[in-house]
């Protein structure tokens, strides 16, 4: 088989990328607060419909391209750490694709409904991956392949393959037929299309799971990697801050955020609650790398995700928008990272209650709409009262 066009259909994908939206919004169908929210996040579905374009472009390569742990083609080669674990003796057929989901965007500059837009845009990139996989086992079948197993995707941005992979991919498969135009590295978007492999292998042997598709490495290391997971240090983090050109007023915003949340989450920590402390500790610092950039989480979620620090990185592209839910069973470091945002002003901690006061006086001069603020305020206030309750004390008292 030659290089194929396919087309994929939305209504297909839709289910998937709902899915994907509400996990990674935070957004519950069944909580009353979120339903504003949520109504928003439709709405901008409903702009991004007549845009969303659903195509992908295949490229069967023989099992010979997979060698040393990685995939050569013509003009450029391919490994991450998940190869590794890839025998040669197993590979059937690699199939290498890009995949697009044509114009999905806001069609207005608000940051809410952008951020809305680059979810359901990452929504439809994965349902696109997941019917895209299921097409190909339709093709194994038509070349008379009894016994055969066809991985997850691997690819730029997943299992520690580097962004900057998806150009290589441009000059080695023809994108312009679903509407890819090669770009330079540094414009690269990922959030409109992507690229990479389904190895179809003998047998699925120890081919790491969905799960791993977004991990560098277990903290411990694992049998796939055997690496550490990429999370910068303190040190790290202030150096990216600096070699940005982040501003030192919001560099001490950012400390005196992380500061805030890690006293929390040691807090909870030490009554027994599970958190990441090194993640809390590098997505507070980065949270606001490029505040004085449109659109700062998305910006500095690709800021991060380009030094290869992914977990942070989602952390990030979510902080500014995030719907908490105060009721649901684990606290996470994400719920700390906002809460602590919304608890300091400037680089001083204020609490919750002068904070939000802060930003509704704003919001009120300004003429602005302060419902869906109020409903934010709400969910804060419980998430805080639910962690005071864990940890005996107030927060304020924590922080003084």
């Amino acid at each position: 088989m030659k290089n194929k066009c396919i087309k994929l259909e939305y209504q297909d994908a839709e289910p998937i990328a709902m899915e994907y939206f509400l996990e990674n919004s935070g957004l519950d169908t069944d909580v009353e607060n979120h339903k504003i929210l949520l109504s928003e996040g439709l709405h901008v579905l409903e702009n991004c419909k007549p845009g969303i374009d659903i195509a992908a472009v295949i490229m069967p390569l023989e099992p010979d391209a997979f060698h040393n742990s990685t995939i050569y083609m013509e003009k450029s080669k391919y490994t991450c750490t998940a190869f590794h674990q890839i025998s040669p003796r197993q590979v059937v057929k690699i199939y290498a694709y890009l995949l697009s989901v044509g114009e999905c965007r806001s069609i207005t500059n608000n940051q809410a409904e952008q951020y809305y837009a680059d979810l359901w845009a990452n929504g439809f990139l994965e349902a696109g991956r997941q019917i895209l996989r299921e097409k190909i086992y339709q093709y194994i079948e038509d070349i008379g392949i009894e016994e055969y197993y066809i991985s997850h995707s691997f690819g730029p941005g997943c299992y520690g393959m580097p962004f900057y992979k998806l150009s290589d991919m441009l000059e080695e498969i023809d994108g312009s037929i679903i509407g890819i135009k090669v770009v330079r590295k540094i414009e690269l978007p990922n959030n409109r299309f992507s690229g990479g492999f389904f190895f179809v292998t003998s047998e699925e042997g120890e081919l790491p799971s969905e799960e791993c598709r977004n991990c560098i490495g277990h903290e411990g290391g694992c049998m796939f990697c055997g690496g550490k997971n990429l999370i910068p240090t303190r040190e790290t983090c202030l150096e990216l801050l600096e070699s940005h050109g982040t501003p030192p007023h919001v560099i001490r915003h950012c400390m005196a955020v992380c500061d805030t949340a890690v006293r929390i989450g040691k807090a909870l920590v030490e009554k027994g609650v599970i958190l990441d402390l090194p993640l809390l500790e590098a997505a507070s610092l980065l949270h606001d790398i490029a505040r004085v950039e449109e659109n700062h989480g998305v910006k500095g979620a690709l800021i991060a995700e380009r030094h290869g620090y992914h977990q942070v990185a989602k952390l990030i592209k979510c902080h500014m928008f995030y719907a908490m839910d105060p009721n649901k069973e684990k606290i996470t470091e994400l719920d700390l990272l906002c809460l602590a945002d919304r608890m300091v002003r400037e680089d001083e901690y204020v609490g919750l209650d002068d904070r939000m006061q802060y930003v509704m006086d704003k919001l009120v001069a300004a003429g602005v709409n302060t419902e869906r603020f109020l409903h934010r305020i709400e969910e804060n206030r419980l998430m805080k009262e639910r962690i005071e309750k864990i940890i005996g004390k107030s927060i304020d008292d924590l922080m003084a």
